[in-house]
Protein backbone atom coordinates (compact mmCIF):
# COMPACT_ATOMS: atom_id res chain seq x y z
CA UNK A 1 0.00 0.00 0.00
CA UNK A 2 1.75 3.02 -1.74
CA UNK A 3 -0.02 6.62 -2.25
CA UNK A 4 2.94 7.53 -4.39
CA UNK A 5 1.89 6.27 -7.95
CA UNK A 6 5.40 6.00 -9.37
CA UNK A 7 6.73 4.28 -6.57
CA UNK A 8 3.93 2.07 -6.06
CA UNK A 9 4.21 1.17 -9.99
CA UNK A 10 7.88 0.30 -9.29
CA UNK A 11 7.20 -2.18 -6.43
CA UNK A 12 4.59 -3.78 -8.06
CA UNK A 13 6.77 -4.28 -11.24
CA UNK A 14 9.59 -5.75 -8.81
CA UNK A 15 7.31 -8.00 -6.79
CA UNK A 16 5.24 -9.40 -10.10
CA UNK A 17 9.36 -9.93 -11.87
CA UNK A 18 10.15 -11.78 -8.38
CA UNK A 19 6.89 -14.35 -8.54
CA UNK A 20 4.73 -12.66 -6.39
CA UNK A 21 1.12 -12.05 -6.91
CA UNK A 22 -0.01 -8.60 -6.11
CA UNK A 23 -2.72 -6.08 -5.43
CA UNK A 24 -2.26 -2.62 -5.06
CA UNK A 25 -4.17 0.81 -3.25
CA UNK A 26 -2.93 4.03 -2.80
CA UNK A 27 -4.85 5.15 0.65
CA UNK A 28 -5.84 3.32 3.72
CA UNK A 29 -8.91 2.80 4.10
CA UNK A 30 -9.13 1.14 0.81
CA UNK A 31 -6.62 -1.26 2.04
CA UNK A 32 -8.54 -2.62 5.11
CA UNK A 33 -11.41 -2.93 2.09
CA UNK A 34 -9.02 -4.94 0.35
CA UNK A 35 -7.74 -7.14 3.00
CA UNK A 36 -10.75 -7.85 4.44
CA UNK A 37 -11.81 -9.02 0.69
CA UNK A 38 -8.98 -11.49 -0.07
CA UNK A 39 -6.54 -13.64 1.40
CA UNK A 40 -2.60 -12.09 1.57
CA UNK A 41 0.66 -13.55 2.84
CA UNK A 42 2.21 -10.50 2.72
CA UNK A 43 1.60 -6.84 2.70
CA UNK A 44 4.30 -3.93 1.84
CA UNK A 45 2.55 -0.73 3.95
CA UNK A 46 3.84 2.81 3.53
CA UNK A 47 3.65 4.95 6.99
CA UNK A 48 2.01 7.91 5.32
CA UNK A 49 -0.74 7.16 3.54
CA UNK A 50 -3.97 9.23 3.01
CA UNK A 51 -7.44 9.16 4.79
CA UNK A 52 -5.92 6.75 7.73
CA UNK A 53 -1.99 6.20 8.22
CA UNK A 54 0.25 2.73 7.66
CA UNK A 55 0.11 2.42 11.73
CA UNK A 56 -3.72 2.89 11.77
CA UNK A 57 -4.32 0.56 9.30
CA UNK A 58 -1.66 -1.78 10.93
CA UNK A 59 -3.53 -1.41 14.48
CA UNK A 60 -7.05 -2.14 12.60
CA UNK A 61 -5.50 -5.17 10.71
CA UNK A 62 -4.58 -6.94 13.64
CA UNK A 63 -8.33 -6.65 14.87
CA UNK A 64 -9.57 -8.03 12.18
CA UNK A 65 -10.99 -11.51 11.81
CA UNK A 66 -9.08 -12.67 9.07
CA UNK A 67 -6.02 -14.19 8.46
CA UNK A 68 -3.54 -11.83 8.91
CA UNK A 69 -1.35 -11.05 6.50
CA UNK A 70 2.89 -10.68 7.70
CA UNK A 71 3.26 -6.76 7.57
CA UNK A 72 6.54 -5.46 6.00
CA UNK A 73 6.50 -1.27 6.80
CA UNK A 74 7.43 1.33 4.64
CA UNK A 75 8.94 3.95 6.15
CA UNK A 76 11.42 7.10 5.80
CA UNK A 77 11.19 8.41 9.17
CA UNK A 78 14.09 6.97 10.63
CA UNK A 79 13.88 7.32 13.91
CA UNK A 80 14.17 4.89 16.65
CA UNK A 81 10.78 5.18 18.64
CA UNK A 82 9.00 5.67 15.04
CA UNK A 83 9.85 2.20 13.92
CA UNK A 84 9.47 0.89 17.44
CA UNK A 85 5.92 2.09 17.49
CA UNK A 86 5.63 0.30 13.89
CA UNK A 87 6.59 -2.66 15.15
CA UNK A 88 3.93 -2.08 18.59
CA UNK A 89 1.66 -1.52 15.81
CA UNK A 90 1.52 -5.00 14.39
CA UNK A 91 3.99 -4.51 11.89
CA UNK A 92 6.23 -7.97 11.26
CA UNK A 93 9.48 -5.67 10.05
CA UNK A 94 10.15 -2.47 8.69
CA UNK A 95 12.59 -0.76 5.95
CA UNK A 96 13.55 2.96 6.00
CA UNK A 97 13.38 4.79 2.08
CA UNK A 98 14.78 4.85 0.06
CA UNK A 99 16.25 1.45 0.01
CA UNK A 100 17.78 -0.98 -2.79
CA UNK A 101 15.57 -3.60 -4.26
CA UNK A 102 17.90 -6.28 -3.07
CA UNK A 103 17.41 -5.38 0.44
CA UNK A 104 13.65 -5.24 0.06
CA UNK A 105 14.29 -8.63 -1.67
CA UNK A 106 15.95 -9.73 1.44
CA UNK A 107 13.50 -8.62 3.73
CA UNK A 108 10.51 -10.07 1.62
CA UNK A 109 12.60 -13.61 1.72
CA UNK A 110 13.17 -13.52 5.10
CA UNK A 111 9.90 -12.91 6.38
CA UNK A 112 8.04 -15.29 3.63
CA UNK A 113 10.13 -18.13 5.06
CA UNK A 114 9.22 -17.44 8.75
CA UNK A 115 5.70 -18.36 7.57
CA UNK A 116 6.91 -21.09 5.25
CA UNK A 117 5.76 -19.51 2.26
CA UNK A 118 9.42 -18.34 -0.18
CA UNK A 119 9.08 -16.55 -3.12
CA UNK A 120 9.10 -18.83 -6.40
CA UNK A 121 11.92 -18.43 -8.55
CA UNK A 122 11.31 -21.39 -10.84
CA UNK A 123 8.12 -22.05 -12.90
CA UNK A 124 6.75 -25.42 -14.04
CA UNK A 125 4.39 -26.93 -16.69
CA UNK A 126 5.11 -30.45 -17.06
CA UNK A 127 8.42 -30.37 -18.97
CA UNK A 128 8.29 -26.14 -19.14
CA UNK A 129 10.58 -24.85 -16.94
CA UNK A 130 11.09 -21.15 -16.43
CA UNK A 131 13.82 -18.99 -13.86
CA UNK A 132 13.05 -15.66 -13.17
CA UNK A 133 16.03 -14.70 -11.52
CA UNK A 134 18.53 -16.62 -14.22
CA UNK A 135 15.61 -15.04 -17.18
CA UNK A 136 16.40 -18.94 -18.48
CA UNK A 137 13.50 -21.05 -19.98
CA UNK A 138 14.00 -24.71 -20.97
CA UNK A 139 11.56 -27.66 -21.87
CA UNK A 140 13.07 -31.18 -21.08
CA UNK A 141 16.26 -29.04 -20.38
CA UNK A 142 16.56 -28.27 -23.85
CA UNK A 143 17.60 -24.39 -23.63
CA UNK A 144 14.93 -22.14 -25.17
CA UNK A 145 17.02 -18.95 -25.97
CA UNK A 146 14.32 -17.13 -25.55
CA UNK A 147 14.17 -12.94 -26.02
CA UNK A 148 13.68 -10.49 -23.10
CA UNK A 149 9.75 -9.85 -24.61
CA UNK A 150 9.57 -13.44 -25.35
CA UNK A 151 10.58 -14.91 -21.66
CA UNK A 152 8.17 -11.80 -20.14
CA UNK A 153 5.33 -13.33 -21.96
CA UNK A 154 6.41 -17.02 -21.20
CA UNK A 155 6.60 -15.74 -17.57
CA UNK A 156 3.00 -13.81 -18.03
CA UNK A 157 1.54 -17.31 -19.26
CA UNK A 158 2.75 -19.55 -16.43
CA UNK A 159 1.74 -17.05 -13.39
CA UNK A 160 -1.47 -17.42 -15.10
CA UNK A 161 -1.63 -21.38 -14.31
CA UNK A 162 -4.07 -22.38 -17.17
CA UNK A 163 -6.13 -19.19 -17.29
CA UNK A 164 -6.72 -17.24 -20.55
CA UNK A 165 -4.02 -14.22 -20.48
CA UNK A 166 -5.88 -11.25 -22.81
CA UNK A 167 -3.46 -9.68 -25.33
CA UNK A 168 -4.11 -6.41 -23.23
CA UNK A 169 -2.51 -8.64 -20.38
CA UNK A 170 0.20 -9.81 -22.04
CA UNK A 171 1.71 -6.07 -23.71
CA UNK A 172 1.17 -4.46 -19.98
CA UNK A 173 3.79 -7.62 -18.91
CA UNK A 174 6.02 -7.59 -22.03
CA UNK A 175 6.20 -3.43 -23.00
CA UNK A 176 6.63 -0.50 -21.50
CA UNK A 177 4.05 1.63 -21.36
CA UNK A 178 5.22 4.34 -23.85
CA UNK A 179 6.11 1.60 -26.47
CA UNK A 180 2.97 -0.45 -26.78
CA UNK A 181 2.24 -2.85 -29.69
CA UNK A 182 -0.54 -4.00 -31.68
CA UNK A 183 -2.16 -7.31 -31.57
CA UNK A 184 0.04 -8.44 -34.57
CA UNK A 185 3.51 -7.89 -32.53
CA UNK A 186 1.75 -10.40 -30.10
CA UNK A 187 1.14 -12.84 -32.14
CA UNK A 188 3.82 -12.78 -33.31
CA UNK A 189 6.14 -13.32 -30.38
CA UNK A 190 3.58 -15.72 -29.48
CA UNK A 191 4.40 -17.86 -32.76
CA UNK A 192 8.46 -17.31 -32.04
CA UNK A 193 7.23 -18.88 -28.84
CA UNK A 194 5.97 -21.70 -30.15
CA UNK A 195 8.56 -22.39 -32.70
CA UNK A 196 11.09 -22.54 -29.68
CA UNK A 197 9.12 -24.71 -27.60
CA UNK A 198 8.31 -27.21 -30.90
CA UNK A 199 12.49 -27.58 -31.75
CA UNK A 200 12.72 -28.20 -28.12
CA UNK A 201 10.43 -31.36 -28.76
CA UNK A 202 7.44 -29.75 -27.64
CA UNK A 203 3.66 -30.27 -28.05
CA UNK A 204 1.98 -28.29 -30.85
CA UNK A 205 -0.96 -27.00 -28.52
CA UNK A 206 1.15 -26.37 -25.39
CA UNK A 207 -0.08 -22.37 -26.03
CA UNK A 208 -3.17 -22.67 -27.09
CA UNK A 209 -5.24 -19.73 -28.63
CA UNK A 210 -8.82 -18.80 -27.44
CA UNK A 211 -9.99 -16.80 -30.34
CA UNK A 212 -10.93 -12.86 -29.84
CA UNK A 213 -9.29 -12.38 -26.20
CA UNK A 214 -6.16 -14.41 -25.71
CA UNK A 215 -3.32 -17.17 -25.02
CA UNK A 216 -3.03 -20.12 -22.56
CA UNK A 217 -1.22 -23.01 -21.59
CA UNK A 218 -3.04 -25.85 -22.52
CA UNK A 219 -3.45 -27.70 -18.69
CA UNK A 220 -3.10 -31.24 -20.37
CA UNK A 221 0.57 -30.69 -20.65
CA UNK A 222 0.60 -29.14 -17.09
Amino acid sequence: MEDDPVIRDALQELLQHWGLVTEECAEGREALTLLEAGSFDLMLLDLNLPRLDGLEVCRRLRRLPINQPLVLMLTARDSLDDNVLGLEQGADDYLIKPFEPALLKARIQALLRRAARPLRDTWNWGALQLSLDRRTASFNTQDLRLTPKEHSLLEALLKAGGRTCSKEQLIEAAWAWADVPGDESVKTHVKNIRAKLNQAGAPPDLIETVYGVGFRLNASHA
